[in-house]
């Protein structure tokens, strides 16, 4: 019994929490459905294991830097470029997939949507214009993956040097060579989702806020860039932001709180006035319903019959043409595409009802589909069991209207090559490849991110666990979201050399 007493609080915490989402997410993955008896008998005997487990790792993980050859923030930027250059090679002149063709639209026609961030659609279309006013589409795509890989070697590096001031020169260097050199790194450099830019600018974030709150000396304007871009990058950071500025507030700590509720404002204010400028449409609202619109859809699929004659009516409103028999349990795009907002914007409260009623009837199906939608990101599963590719790389084929006959095309000179880390990489999340494989395992990744979390929390180090909070509020948005892949655990596994280096400075 004395080894349990010095088992930390944390690792009480940590133990019971992955015992618990362990249990439901084998459940998931192996059944398509929670057994909630079985699985809580499952927690009740991992518990003490994992928690001593996990004590035990916060030892081994929490060594200091160290003394060695000083950080280098040039040759750090230089060696990333490097290393991400032959997957800028092979996969020549970019990946330009996901909501990419859209976004191109949007600027061809001149008809733009705030679904997507302006900030980006104005930089990619303005690099794809450039290399078409040369003679190339290809050309012009070819300078956005550039742009791209320049300004995220560029966060990552500042990242560093916070990392430097930290926690030392050893960690700061351990940092580079993880951004040069993950796998996950070298293709998402050169592709041209959104989530890529935000990334960078999150994590350099991300690292100022934790070196702000461990008695640093950050200047505001050097955190209000990145925190602004970050917003402006992604909607969703703007609500994971808004709660990380209240936590900062509850436990006093007025001039971090202070400068990133400045930088919010100033990422609104600025976000509404681009939008303004460029007569943007609004995005849908239901876009943001990904998890309630899973739940009915799974309810109205398989326990149609609890539900009342007028609960159908109204769910076939927003739901026509019975597309909840599109119902997939991990991405919810197939019935969200089709899913009409119309009648919910019209008589919010009534649906409202309605959505409320579906949760009282039917706890366990709703709580079914939530848990189908999110495991992959809360459970380090033995096999990728998510609909659609895990990443998408190459050159979509879908239409670029506007743009006449020219369109980005695949030039890469190593064809197979591309193909086949497309299939072996993108498709499975590599998890047909033994070992390397667990390094694109998303449920994996947001554990050892919440893992340092809980070191600082179980080592008393209350800045360090704060600032943890930020990456772990932007999660939680991600788990209200359409699917889990690869593009979405990308924030997440660029925290971890943060997260991961154990501050010696004083916190303030």
């Amino acid at each position: 019994m004395s080894r349990l007493k010095k088992v930390s609080a944390a690792a009480w915490l940590g133990g019971g929490l992955y015992a618990l989402l362990f249990a439901f997410g084998w459940q998931a993955e192996h059944l398509g459905e929670s057994r909630p008896a079985a699985a809580l008998a499952a927690a009740a005997l991992l518990l003490v294991p994992a928690s001593l487990l996990l004590q035990f790792l916060f030892g081994l993980t929490d060594r200091k830097s160290g003394a060695g050859r000083p950080f280098r923030p040039g040759a750090a930027f230089a060696l990333m470029l490097v290393c991400w250059l032959p997957s800028f090679v092979v996969h020549f002149p970019g990946s330009f997939a996901y909501d990419v063709p859209f976004q191109l639209e949007q600027a061809a026609g001149g008809a733009y949507s705030t679904h997507h961030p302006l900030l980006h659609t104005l930089l990619l279309s303005g690099c794809v214009h450039l290399g078409r006013l040369a003679g190339s589409a290809n050309a012009g795509a070819a300078l956005y993956s550039t742009v791209q890989m320049l300004l995220l070697a560029l966060c990552f590096t500042l990242s560093c040097a916070s990392i430097a001031r930290q926690a030392g020169d050893g960690s700061a260097r351990r940092a580079a060579l993880f951004f040069a050199l993950y796998p996950l790194n070298m293709l998402m450099a050169v592709n041209a989702t959104k989530d890529v830019l935000f990334t960078g600018c999150f994590v350099l974030t991300f690292a100022l806020v934790r070196e702000a709150l461990c008695g640093g000396s950050v200047r505001a304007v050097q955190l209000l860039w990145p925190a602004v871009l970050s917003v402006l990058l992604r909607n969703n950071m703007a609500y994971a932001l808004a709660a990380f500025i209240v936590l900062l507030f509850f436990f006093r700590r007025f001039r971090p709180a202070g400068i990133l509720a400045a930088a919010l404002a100033l990422a609104v204010l600025s976000g509404g006035l681009l939008a303004r400028s460029l007569s943007a449409s609004g995005g849908d609202v239901r876009e943001t319903l990904s998890l309630p619109i899973q739940q009915v859809a799974r309810v109205s699929c398989l326990e149609r019959e609890k539900l009342t004659d007028d609960e159908r009516a109204a769910i076939s409103y927003v739901m026509p043409g019975m597309i909840w028999r599109a119902y997939d349990p991990t991405v919810s795009d197939p019935v969200k595409f089709g899913f009409d907002s119309r009648p919910l914007r019209e008589e919010p409260g009534k649906y409202l009802s309605v959505y409320l009623g579906v949760l009282r009837k039917c706890p366990k199906c709703c709580f079914d589909a939530a848990l189908m939608l999110t495991h992959a990101f809360l459970y380090p599963y033995g096999r990728y069991a998510v609909s659609g590719y895990y990443l998408q790389t190459g050159i979509t084929e879908a239409a670029y209207t506007g743009w006449g006959t020219e369109r980005i095309t695949d030039l890469s000179p190593l064809p197979r090559l591309r193909q086949a880390i497309a299939w072996r990489f993108g498709a499975k999340g590599a998890m047909q490849v033994p070992v390397l494989g667990w390094l694109f395992n998303m449920g994996l990744i947001n554990w050892a991110l919440l893992f340092f979390v809980l070191r600082s929390l179980g080592k008393g180090r209350k800045g360090e666990a704060l600032a943890g909070a930020l990456p772990l509020l932007l999660l939680g948005t991600f788990l209200l979201g359409p699917v889990m892949a690869g593009r979405y655990i990308y924030p997440f596994v660029c925290s971890l050399p943060v997260a991961a280096a154990a501050a010696e400075k004083k916190e303030g």
